[in-house]
């Protein structure tokens, strides 16, 4: 192989892993942080649920302030905890008993995890496969640098 070729070659490798494979990553990296973000979430989510329904906390209910829009807050009182409207996506709500709604937050915290998980493994594949075309530039610049020697 010619020097020439053996630089057009090195070029081709590294604009791949440039324009290609390092682009995949970030947008994987950023997919990544949004499911971390919604599992942070609905971790949050579970917490409150278990302060909203602690009676010993809460024996009558619980008093807090509701905002009406526009920043425009109102006070109000909950006295019965039991059950709970829940946003199940798209705005769609659903009334929920404290359990059922614990159940379906494990649910979707599971559902994120695996999509993390997936997530991670996708951006290994795409770390290996960016080392491997590294390795190979190497070897092209070493059988190069062998020839001209």
């Amino acid at each position: 192989m010619t020097e020439l070729k053996i630089d057009e070659t090195i070029l081709k490798y590294e604009t791949f892993i440039n324009d290609v494979l390092k682009e995949d990553l970030r947008q994987l990296h950023d997919r990544l942080q949004y499911v971390n973000a919604e599992m942070s979430d609905l971790i949050q989510q579970k917490h409150t649920l278990k302060v909203v329904n602690n009676k010993q906390m809460h024996p009558h209910g619980f008093k807090t302030q509701v905002n009406i829009g526009c920043n425009f807050f109102m006070e109000a009182e909950v006295p019965d905890t039991s059950t709970l409207l829940m946003d199940i996506g798209l705005n769609h709500y659903l009334e929920l008993s404290i359990d059922d709604a614990n159940r379906f937050l494990d649910i979707r915290i599971k559902a994120y995890e695996k999509k993390a998980q997936e997530l991670q493994q996708n951006a290994a594949e795409i770390k290996a496969h960016i080392k491997l075309m590294l390795f190979g530039i190497a070897e092209l610049q070493n059988n190069a640098i062998g020839k001209n020697s």
